[in-house]
């Protein structure tokens, strides 16, 4: 009885007994929300992937746009970073320190296009004729006058090459 009395006042105090952090950057690794008609979905944000038909040997790229929404901005500051998973047949073509499966705005992969959107080019050849999964991680990082979001997708693109 004396815990729900202690509780009830604590509540009546408009839940100031509770200090409240004030967030400035808040890390989130997740799954793909579901569909929206993107390529990934998130609250503040979406990727969108674009890529061409290509031609078997011959240099080849996906775009991925991130959108900020809402009261959120590109990040400036952020190192963008998509590490492009392992697929056969395929030959990634990064110029990234990391490797040749890492594309970065260190290696010139990442532009910002305007206060809400920016890309980044995934270079790579396609060794066969047929339909290849290009997939990997995006590390990006959005913002808003009280917060960054620094984020980590998996995002896939279908290629079809002739």
């Amino acid at each position: 009885m004396a815990a729900a009395m202690l509780l009830a006042a604590a509540c009546s105090r408009g839940g100031d007994a509770l200090p409240k952090p004030a967030p400035e950057v808040m890390a989130i690794s997740a799954a793909p929300a579901p569909s929206c008609g993107h390529s990934v979905c998130a609250d503040n944000f979406f990727v969108d992937t674009a890529a061409p038909d290509c031609v078997a040997g011959s240099p080849c790229s996906v775009t991925l746009k991130l959108v900020a929404t809402g009261d959120f901005h590109i990040n400036d500051e952020y190192p963008y970073r998509f590490r492009a998973d392992d697929a056969t047949g395929v030959d990634f073509l990064g110029t990234d320190p990391a490797g040749k499966n890492t594309f970065s705005k260190t290696a010139g992969d990442w532009q910002k296009s305007e206060e809400k959107a920016g890309t980044m080019n995934v270079k790579f050849t396609v060794a066969e004729r047929g339909t290849k999964t290009i997939g990997g991680t995006l590390k990006l990082s959005v913002c808003s006058a009280g917060a960054c979001l620094l984020e980590q997708r998996p995002v896939t693109a279908g290629v079809l090459t002739k």
